[in-house]
């Protein structure tokens, strides 16, 4: 018999069966091994993941609403964008004493202080149309809320052992991005049905006051939190840590836990080149989409359908981050992401162009920013997970904290120009600033950090990593 005459049909079909067979059992060894990682979550850890789900709920209201409550008062674009620099100063300023006071209060102290009083300063804000409080409460917001972000990623790698690490990440944030996602929903449908009934202004304020009831209910597991009382525990070093500065809250504190200084300055510039592009446009994408100076015009309703979308189609593809890092490289995976998310970027710039104006424009804008957001945080559990894991404990919310201090003045200084570019009509060019800001950060990353993962690894017969890494 010839060579081509060898595969018969029914030896075809054998091999389609054992490929569908090995293809079901991968699968099913995915979901075993999921299942068997989250059922060993630690009872704090277990408390986060419920606590999250209240948590962001305010917070996916707030991402909605706030810039179109202010146009509603009759603020312009200009003055958000103030605003908004106003509070990216105040973070890039707080940032590193949150993280410095993270680390001596403990963990759950901070969560509770920072969204406690993040969400009272939230009440505050919808409630107010002064210029002057709009302009002062972003410094409290902005300080509480470092001090809640610097604890996070340090709190969950505290709570979880190195292999079971990723898939806490990625629980958590898939929850997160539905909790967002309920909270955008809340935002956009209620200023829809209520809005001629009792003012658009009102139905903003409602809005917002369904996502703090729920934020309410997320403090109960928040208190429930049990002090870790394992090695990483950073807090309780600074009694016995000696401190020749002499002062409580000494510039040698606040860095004496540091080792591993080459590392944590390239997770800060990487991270300040994406603030600068993001900075641009990032914080006013819902004004970008219903801004009469824009081209989309969508109603509070379809921007509230929009950023729901994003959160629903990121929640989703969160839980399935274990079986890529299983199957690529941290980092690759990472920049991979990244990289995808630029032509997504480069569409919402170049949509207004294509249609100029009309409900195409605004289905294929919305499909863009779901396709940004889905794929750009895709790997988001990832990033904290492999920054936590290659960083001593002591230097993790410190890390943190200089990450948020650099990335808010950058912030500070693009969301200043994004915001005069939008105000006069231009709502081209910050978008090409942020893909640009994607590339280059996202290769510089790529570049320093995949032969330290490498070696980290131990992987047998690879170059050693970058000597900018090696400390």
């Amino acid at each position: 018999m010839s060579e081509s005459n060898r595969d018969t049909p029914s030896d075809l079909r054998s091999t389609s069966s054992a490929e569908n067979r090995r293809s079901r059992g991968a699968i099913a060894a995915f979901v075993g091994d999921y299942r068997y990682k989250t059922r060993q979550f630690s009872r704090n850890a277990n408390l986060y993941v419920i606590h999250v789900i209240g948590m962001d709920m305010i917070h996916g209201s707030f991402n909605v609403l706030l810039n179109l409550y202010l146009l509603a008062v009759g603020y312009d674009i200009a003055f958000i964008g103030t605003r908004l620099m106003v509070g990216f100063i105040a973070r890039a300023a707080t940032a590193l004493p949150a993280g410095l006071i993270s680390d001596r209060i403990g963990r759950k102290a901070s969560f509770i202080l920072g969204d406690g009083i993040g969400a009272v300063i939230g009440l505050i804000v919808i409630n107010s149309s002064s210029e002057m409080i709009l302009l002062t409460t972003p410094v409290f917001a902005s300080f509480f809320g470092n001090m809640h972000h610097t604890a996070e990623p340090a709190f969950m790698a505290e709570n979880s052992k190195p292999a079971e690490r990723v898939h806490l990440f990625a629980v958590a944030g898939s929850f997160r991005t539905m909790s967002a996602m309920a909270g955008a929903l809340i935002a956009g449908t209620i200023p829809a049905l209520f809005a001629d009934d009792i003012g658009i202004v009102a139905a903003y304020r409602y809005a917002v006051y369904g996502g703090l009831a729920l934020w309410a209910l997320s403090l109960i597991p928040a208190l429930m939190l049990r002090s870790q009382e394992s090695e990483e525990r950073p807090e309780l070093q600074f009694e016995s840590a000696p401190d020749p500065g002499g002062g409580r809250f000494s510039i040698y504190r606040m860095f004496s836990g540091v080792t591993h200084w080459r590392r944590i300055s390239y997770f800060v510039l990487t991270s300040a080149i994406i603030a600068a592009g993001f900075g641009m446009i990032a914080p006013m994408f819902n004004v970008v989409f219903h801004s009469d100076q824009g081209h989309i015009h969508a109603s509070e309703g379809q921007v509230g359908i929009v950023f729901a979308s994003a959160e629903m189609t990121l929640a989703v593809a969160t839980i399935f981050v274990p079986l890529l890092a299983a199957r690529m490289l941290k980092v690759d995976a990472i920049v991979l992401t990244r990289l995808l998310s630029i032509p997504f970027v480069v569409a919402m710039g170049v949509l207004p162009f294509l249609f100029n104006e009309g409900m195409l424009l605004l289905v294929l804008s919305g499909a863009s920013y779901v396709g940004r957001v889905g794929i750009f945080r895709l790997t988001s559990p990832l990033d904290d997970a492999f920054n936590m894991g290659v960083l001593d404990a002591k230097e993790r919310a410190t890390n943190t904290g200089l990450e948020m201090a650099v990335g808010g003045a950058v912030s500070a200084v693009a969301i200043w120009f994004g915001s005069r570019m939008l105000d006069g009509g231009d709502f081209t060019t910050p978008f090409f600033v942020m893909a640009s800001a994607i590339g280059i950060s996202s290769l510089i990353y790529w570049r320093v950090f995949r032969p330290l993962e490498i070696s980290e690894s131990g992987a047998a017969g690879v170059r050693e990593p970058s000597p900018a890494l090696a400390d």
